[in-house]
């Protein structure tokens, strides 16, 4: 535990806990921090706005506090918003749906809903696998130039099917088709057993997450990828909706 630090979050977590304002005096008791050590680290509090210090010379939790509090139950409330609607896609196509953001060069796996029977796949949620291979990196990065692309996946995509794309100016052309359709394929590119669709989710014109169902190699076909992609556009426009009127930002979803 490093000590300065451990002393913050024990002042807040303190005061955050008591009904009543505090003194000095009582949050070092409480915390059993001395007073000489407490009363440099509330000034700054006050003075960046975490605490609030009153004529009384008594402190209670500061307004940057509540923000901090709502920013986290805005951040979740959301993550499960897009976590009920990733249910509801289940429901109506009885296949797997996932959610993915950008972690470095990588898709990160971050939820995943399961019909009560269900293929085992590569991915899990925790799992990182590459962009170019996936539905989700395909539509994660399509708002990004080619240049930007480029620098990001760098020169080496080494391939996990016979499937994958491993040439950057062909995945480029892949990535155009995705522009254009704004969705896109997995078609066993990273697992010979399975075939996957995603959607890029928006905010400001921004892609902050990608959500993608996946099927059985064994009975995808054009048919059922039409009525899947019109299941996760509808469930897409909902969660879009949903952002446009909070400050929710990607970063808030791990």
């Amino acid at each position: 535990m490093h000590k300065p630090t451990e002393r913050v979050l024990k002042i807040l977590l303190t005061l955050a806990s008591e009904k009543e304002k505090l003194t000095l005096t009582e949050i070092s008791e409480k915390t059993n921090i001395p007073k000489s050590t407490i009363s440099p680290i509330l000034s700054t509090m006050v003075e960046m706005k975490f605490l609030s210090k009153k004529d009384d010379q008594k402190y209670k939790t500061g307004i940057n506090t509540f923000v901090v509090g709502e920013t986290y139950i805005e951040s979740t409330s959301i993550l499960e918003m897009i976590k009920s609607n990733m249910n509801e896609i289940v429901k109506e196509c009885n296949e797997i749906c996932q959610l993915g953001i950008i972690q470095q060069d990588k898709v990160f796996y971050i939820a995943k809903k399961e019909p009560k029977q269900s293929i085992q796949l590569v991915s899990y949620v925790g799992k990182f696998l590459p962009l170019y291979s996936t539905a989700l990196g395909k539509v994660l990065i399509v708002n990004m130039t080619n240049d930007e692309i480029r620098k990001l996946i760098g020169n080496e995509m080494t391939p996990l099917t016979e499937n994958t794309i491993t040439d950057m100016d062909m995945f480029l052309e892949e990535i155009d088709k995705v522009r254009v359709n704004g969705y896109a394929y997995d078609l066993k590119e990273t697992s010979l057993d399975s075939m996957c669709v995603a959607v890029p989710i928006v905010k400001d014109n921004k892609v902050i997450s990608a959500m993608s169902v996946s099927v059985p190699a064994y009975r995808s076909d054009k048919e059922k990828f039409d009525e899947i992609l019109k299941i996760l556009n509808k469930h897409k426009n909902i969660i879009e909706d949903a952002l446009e009127y909070t400050k929710f930002k990607d970063e808030d979803l791990i």
